[in-house]
């Protein structure tokens, strides 16, 4: 690899559509401290202005951070909080569930249970920018789930809002208990598979499931993570 002229051949593959707006925002992991505390100030900034009376936690051994980048200056415009479900148990499954849902959870080892945590987008960043953020964070969630090898992940919403996530965003997930006051709201506990997702996303909204299935960096250019059989 010394020679400065050596280059890759590689079979150019089938362009990959990706939409302008999405090209704009990039979603990794934090791994920097300043990211992570960028994270964490953005995350409590976004629960202030959204009047919850509890602030989340800081960082934890089960919390993982993800940053959502504008690709041109990489400021930081909103971050998702992932927790796997080990060693203790997740927020979701604090909340009232059906007893059948709750034997299922039991008899799943705690690291193949993850939780999508706040999802937290300035208000001016969601003006600005529309759902890429939300989007770019989203599927760096659903990659997550991957990498874990997660086999249910949960949620704490407002049925109210997974009806939006299902309608703008095509992904579904299924509320397994009562709703019930949680941090200054009604919410319930929703799950879904990462095959669960994904069946529905292609389903219910084909451009944004390709989005999510498709590794797009400005720099590196495409790395296809879909399955041989969607290729």
């Amino acid at each position: 690899m010394s020679d400065a002229n050596w280059q890759p051949v590689i079979e150019t593959p089938p362009r990959i559509r990706v939409a302008p707006e999405l090209r704009e925002v990039v979603a990794e992991k934090a791994v920097q401290l300043d990211d992570v505390d960028a994270a964490f100030r953005i995350e409590r900034e976004v629960f202030e202005e959204c009047g919850y009376g509890q602030m989340p936690v800081e960082l934890d051994v089960q919390s993982t951070f993800y940053i959502a980048r504008l690709a041109s200056t990489g400021e930081i415009l909103g971050v998702l909080r992932m927790i796997l479900g080990t060693p203790v148990p997740l927020p979701f499954l604090k909340l009232p569930l059906r007893d059948s849902w709750r034997d299922v959870y039991a008899a799943i080892p705690g690291d193949r249970l993850i939780e999508y945590g706040a999802l937290a987008v300035p208000q001016a960043n969601q003006e600005e920018f529309g759902l890429s953020v939300s989007k770019a964070l989203y599927r760096a969630g659903w990659e997550y789930s991957i990498e874990v090898d997660a086999g249910y992940s949960g949620m704490v919403m407002e049925p109210r809002r997974a009806r939006v996530l299902a309608r703008w965003h095509g992904l579904v997930f299924e509320q397994v208990g009562d709703t019930t006051f949680y941090m200054g709201g009604d919410v319930a506990a929703f799950v879904a598979t990462p095959v669960g997702l994904l069946s529905d996303l292609k389903r219910l909204n084909p451009d944004f499931a390709e989005y999510v299935t498709t590794r797009y960096d400005p720099i590196l250019d495409v790395i296809d993570l879909r399955d041989s059989q969607d290729a």
